[in-house]
């Protein structure tokens, strides 16, 4: 059959082809569904509420040189672009280039097309290859002018490398321009998970005046698993040396710029701009590594009503960094992003991964700075009075006086240590509340707060030898100092009305709430479930699936953080809708308590006559019951006459 001969009508069959349709054909099995308009555009709009579009555009105006002489306009908008990945993200699809090719060009009706800028699609079954070819190498260019702008780590990424090419790449690595674009990627994230923050109703979004959140990192692959280890990067280098033009000689990583992630165990927190020399030992790769990159997440959680669901759990901010690298300014980075929100800082609560190890002037300063306060829980070695100043002592975040009774000061060391339980615990935290240090003065702009002695004041919470002829208020029973637990010295806390306290000396152990407490335990207990449950949500086997690089093949750090902020906005915005949906629902229900209940009438007893209890539906009337009109031997009522 010639080619004169074949019927172009895609739907229909050609001999030639078997069973198959053309359409089929074209699309290697799949046949693409066109996507409403409506959606569409809401996607589109929500694009354009990020206002990412114009920052493109500057980031464009920058890098560009004075002089150009131009080019040939794109046929595939940032637009477009942007909200096919977030079509692709809402109904589970792969975001990959030839789902996003295929939905530009297959998927999207005339109006969505002029909505977006997209040209139409040739439909020609002869040549449908080239036509393929030619939207796909249009879909990743577009999509490549917006990775350019903010990826980092720029190398080829076609092929395998050798350990001498990547000590090349990392020798030409420009610091500098890193800095500058994973700024950029950064608020690339930021923009558009705050639109998904401002889709909510306002009620929902002011719930809180402040913003709470709790922060971890979660592990994202790379497309390809080999890496290497800068340890030993020379040795290998020095091999490859020796079989050079053997043809033996064996390509690696593709990727330069990732890391090694430590699936269990103890991990570092190295400063930007150092190496990270974390690898497996030896040459066999071990299963508790993994070559990738770390998701860093902070999600929205509830100082003030912990767990009473007010308002859900949205990923508020989000960046990407290597592991091992960089932990506590990408903590950082999230606060300041959380920000962005327009409500207050308050709580910010995280694992030991952060405040319990980081260097104070790396974490908790810029977290304080940023009007965050923490909340965590504390390494074993730095339980009980840890230091102290002017003679109180500094015990799990508290000022506390230094006649404390021992096993107040040791209680979370014997609760770990199986000493006491838990009840007996709670008590003593509560019993050890008495001897803080009353605060007198709120700390000024250089970070000073005015402590005085739990015994002084107008409310003191113990009676102490050394103030017995300072009372100022009647006796009640208090708890008192122990004479022999007075030192043996008193410092300016034991002798004057009050002391000057730089609050930066404590800051390490400084908490949001009073640790161990009834109450700390029931924010920190939510905080770290909601951050747990939002990263099982979006990791391996959920709806957005971040950890699964089959789903993201585009390799490098830009382009994987780009597609997890696509699957990240898609999260938070199913998240709003369902909380919108269980809301409704419940007071749906609240609202027909007080109604009388309805009993609910079978279909056999509603349509049809019961033999059995002989009982007809309503509306209808027995037929022993039914008054006879009289008739005449015609079979209709008399006339009347």
């Amino acid at each position: 059959m010639s080619a004169g001969d074949i019927d172009y009508d895609l739907t229909g069959h050609d001999p030639d082809l078997g069973g198959m349709t053309k359409a089929e054909v074209m699309g290697r099995g799949r046949v693409p569904e066109l996507i409403d308009h409506e959606l569409v555009a809401l996607m589109a709009g929500r694009v354009l509420k990020t206002g990412v579009l114009e920052r493109l555009n500057q980031w464009r105006a920058e890098d560009s040189p004075p002089l150009s002489i131009g080019g040939r306009p794109a046929l595939i908008s940032d637009l477009a672009i942007l909200t096919g990945m977030l079509l692709l993200a809402k109904e589970g699809t792969a975001i990959l280039l030839t789902c996003l090719r295929d939905l530009l060009m297959k998927r999207l009706s005339d109006t969505s097309r002029e909505l977006l800028g997209v040209e139409s699609y040739s439909t020609d079954f002869i040549g449908h290859h080239s036509v393929h070819d030619r939207w796909y190498a249009n879909t990743a260019r577009a999509f490549q002018r917006i990775n350019d702008l903010t990826d980092p780590y720029p190398q080829e990424r076609r092929r395998a490398k050798t350990h001498t090419e990547i000590q090349q790449i990392l020798l030409s690595h420009d610091a500098q321009l890193a800095d500058k674009k994973k700024a950029r990627l950064d608020e690339f994230t930021k923009l558009f998970l705050v639109m998904t923050f401002n889709e909510q109703s306002r009620p929902i979004k002011r719930a809180s005046n402040k913003i709470d959140i709790s922060l971890d990192q979660t592990f994202i692959g790379t497309p390809t698993k080999k890496g290497y280890s800068r340890k030993n990067l020379r040795k290998r280098i020095a091999e490859e040396a020796l079989v050079e033009g053997t043809g033996t000689l064996t390509r690696g990583p593709v990727d330069a710029f990732a890391g090694w992630h430590v699936k269990s165990g103890d991990r570092t927190d190295a400063l930007r701009g150092k190496a990270d020399l974390t690898a497996p030992d030896g040459k066999k790769p071990s299963t508790n590594y993994a070559w990738g990159w770390e998701a860093n997440i902070a999600v929205r959680v509830d100082a003030s009503h912990p767990g009473k669901k007010r308002f859900p759990a949205l990923a508020i901010a989000a960046t990407l960094s290597m592991p091992n690298v960089g932990v506590s300014e990408e903590a950082v980075s999230l606060m300041q992003a959380a920000k962005a929100t327009g409500l207050e800082p308050g709580v910010a609560d995280a694992d030991k991964q952060y405040f319990a190890n980081a260097l104070v002037e790396r974490l908790h300063n810029p977290a304080i700075n940023a009007g965050f306060t923490p909340s965590t829980d504390y390494r074993v070695d730095r339980l009980g009075a840890r230091g102290g100043d002017h003679g109180a002592l500094y015990i799990e975040g508290g000022t506390y006086c230094p006649a404390t009774p021992a096993p107040l000061q040791n209680a979370t060391k014997e609760l770990l240590g199986a000493v006491i339980d838990t009840e007996t615990y709670r008590a003593r935290i509560k019993s050890r509340k008495a001897f803080q240090l009353h605060q007198k003065e709120r700390p000024d702009a250089k970070g000073r707060a005015v402590l005085r002695c739990p015994a002084l004041g107008p409310s003191p919470t113990v009676t102490c030898p050394l103030r017995e002829l300072l009372k100022t208020v009647a006796d009640k029973v208090r708890p008192a100092v122990d004479g022999e637990n007075l030192p043996d010295v008193p410092d300016s806390i034991c002798q004057k009305h009050s002391v000057s306290f730089d609050t930066a000396r404590n800051r390490r152990d400084a908490q949001a709430f009073e640790y161990g407490t009834k109450e700390w335990d029931e924010f920190h207990t939510h905080a770290r479930n909601s951050i747990e449950s939002l990263n099982n949500q979006v990791k391996s086997g959920g709806t957005e699936d971040i950890q699964s690089a089959n789903r993201r093949r585009v390799r490098g750090f830009g382009a994987a953080q780009i597609i997890v902020t696509m699957l990240l906005t898609n999260y938070n915005l199913r998240k709003i809708a369902a909380f919108m949906s269980d809301k409704i629902r419940a007071e749906a229900k609240q609202n027909a308590q007080g109604e009388p209940a309805i009993a609910t009438i079978r279909a056999r007893d509603r349509l049809w006559h019961n033999a059995y209890t002989d009982t007809y539906p309503a509306g209808v009337t027995r037929p022993d019951k039914v008054k006879q009109i009289a008739s005449d031997e015609t079979g209709g009522p008399p006339l009347r006459t």
